[in-house]
């Protein structure tokens, strides 16, 4: 297949989408939308997240040392869209959203309901970059929707779940699963 060059760029990342949670030091919680995610580490298990600009997340986390960060489903899409288009400075998104929360079990961070996956992580590194930085927390506790039986590997369905995927400028919804890991080793 005959290819091309383009200038170096982020043009093309399709991800899931969390919203990373904080509490503000008035308590209240607080959530921005990232797609920049992927897990940098398997035992312990470490999430990691990338930001840039100016962001209340982004000091929060830096404060608190601890984040969470909650699975966003296609339901949840206008959500995330609110939550990654205003700023932490100026509204109480949760309030805005009217969107239940509760306190991790493990951490103190902010845990929202409707999320069927949230990771509550405590901060073990923080790597500047030019105008952000990559924040590395390692995983101390998964709460689940009990809906999701079965969390070993290659048991969750994608499908059942239905993360919300952003590619640059839109968001999408997994289909069918079209194969399983080592398929091609079987005969």
């Amino acid at each position: 297949m005959a290819k091309y060059s383009i200038e170096p760029q982020r043009g093309f990342f399709p991800q899931p989408s969390y919203l990373i949670g904080t509490y503000k030091d008035n308590g209240d919680p607080n959530f921005t939308l990232i797609t920049w995610t992927t897990f940098c580490s398997a035992n312990p298990p470490k999430f990691m997240f990338a930001s840039s600009g100016k962001k209340l997340t982004r000091e929060l986390v830096e404060k608190n040392r601890m984040f969470s960060a909650n699975l966003i489903t296609t339901e949840m899409m206008h959500l995330a869209d609110y939550c990654g288009m205003n700023s932490g400075y100026s509204s109480n998104k949760m309030l805005d959203m009217e969107v239940g929360c509760k306190k991790g079990e493990v951490l103190s961070v902010p845990i929202l309901e409707p999320s069927p996956w949230v990771y509550e992580c405590q901060v073990t590194d923080i790597i500047s970059q030019e105008n952000g930085a990559i924040y590395v927390g390692e995983v101390k506790n998964i709460q689940v929707d009990e809906k999701i039986k079965d969390t070993s590997y290659c048991k969750i369905s994608m499908k059942d779940i239905d993360p919300l995927i952003y590619a640059p400028g839109n968001y999408y919804k997994i289909g069918e699963s079209i194969g399983q890991v080592g398929f091609s080793k079987q005969k």
